[in-house]
């Protein structure tokens, strides 16, 4: 089982732990509604080392990067990061990640641990010459500072002449006297930024940033505050709203394909579009008490229409939610269905994502 470079330091602090995708991750550090409340309301800060790094460099990375997304990534210029998935020749999704732009030619590719290896095997399949794909996942650390307060936060970190960093911004800064790469990107809905961190400092640059942000109530999150924040915001996850079998057409990821350009599975992505999508990604929330499961069926008149995807108990609409898989003619907003929830089939309706809305 794999493990972040603040592994130690979580078992010191008797941190929850949970086996995800190969690596032991923190589920929790102190109580899951502190964590998600202190994202809300203040910041919180996550080690997300398990996520995979894959450096694209050389005189034709730009060339690959445009072919393996069906995004026009043309248009991310250097200090821009960017949402993107890959697709197979069959139009259906291998992974999907942030891209950034960084200096000299060279791309980071962040994506989910489950299947980075062959996420690697695909870039370097097609790949020419002059490029080079680059694991850096133990290399760098990855961390990242979301909430209200993380521009506070920021500052306190940054040097006078530090400027402010646009959404999906990408900039060199140092903290601790360690070379940092900072993004305006995050998982959360809220502002906040990702950190990309050299392994052998990343245990300085953490506690570095927890000290910043002690007089605003920051605290150190767990992968259990997280997924519940990104379920929220209708975020998918890899491995469960998106996989091998999901075309973005059933996810709703249209809007990020571009076909103007040449890319990898276009061909089969036409045809999908021309035909009649089986199923479509729905978020739902539950009328009566419940915690809906990964797994579950959903139902309408005693009909047995899809599956729930990602489930739990919101914060915010203070009830059972989550998102799940339905036949197309059931998607609409307002549908009322039937959730499983164990034993039981719960009255619920279809909702317009995200569920979450910053004020």
């Amino acid at each position: 089982m794999k493990q972040t470079v603040l592994h130690q330091k979580q078992l010191q602090l008797k941190t929850k732990m949970l086996d995800f995708q190969g690596w032991q991750i923190p589920i929790q550090y102190s109580d899951v509604q502190d964590e998600y409340y202190s994202v809300r309301t203040a910041a919180g800060l996550f080690d997300i080392g398990f996520l995979s790094r894959i450096e694209i460099s050389g005189p034709g990375s730009t060339d690959l990067v445009k072919i393996i997304s069906p995004r026009n990534l043309s248009k991310i210029v250097e200090g821009v990061a960017s949402y993107t998935f890959i697709c197979d020749e069959s139009g259906f999704i291998l992974n999907d990640g942030i891209i950034f732009h960084l200096p000299d030619n060279r791309f980071l590719l962040t994506t989910n641990p489950d299947n980075s290896e062959k996420i690697i095997h695909w870039l370097n399949k097609h790949s020419p010459d002059n490029v080079q794909i680059s694991d850096n996942t133990q290399t760098v650390a990855q961390f990242s500072l979301q909430g209200p307060r993380s521009l506070y936060i920021l500052e306190k970190l940054a040097s006078p002449n530090f400027k402010k960093l646009k959404q999906n911004g990408i900039r060199e800064m140092t903290i601790s006297n360690t070379a940092v790469i900072v993004s305006r990107t995050g998982f959360t809905g809220e502002h906040g930024y990702e950190f990309f961190i050299p392994s052998d400092r990343a245990e300085v640059v953490w506690e570095e940033i927890l000290s910043a942000g002690s007089d605003v109530g920051i605290l150190p999150c767990g992968f259990a505050c997280r997924d519940t924040l990104r379920l929220e915001m209708g975020y998918l996850l890899y491995g469960k709203e998106i996989n091998e079998t999901r075309s973005p057409f059933e996810a709703g990821l249209e809007s990020y394909i571009d076909f103007k350009k040449d890319f990898i599975g276009k061909d089969a992505l036409l045809k999908i579009s021309a035909d009649k999508t089986k199923q479509k990604l729905v978020g739902f929330e539950l009328f009566d008490k419940g915690l809906p499961n990964s797994g579950g069926s959903i139902f309408s008149e005693n009909r047995e229409i899809g599956t729930v995807t990602s489930g739990g108990q919101s914060p915010y609409v203070r009830k059972g939610f989550g998102l799940g898989y339905v036949a197309s003619r059931y998607a609409q907003s307002g549908q009322e269905i039937e959730i499983e929830v164990k034993d039981r089939e719960i009255a619920a309706k279809i909702v317009e994502l995200p569920f979450y809305r910053r004020k």
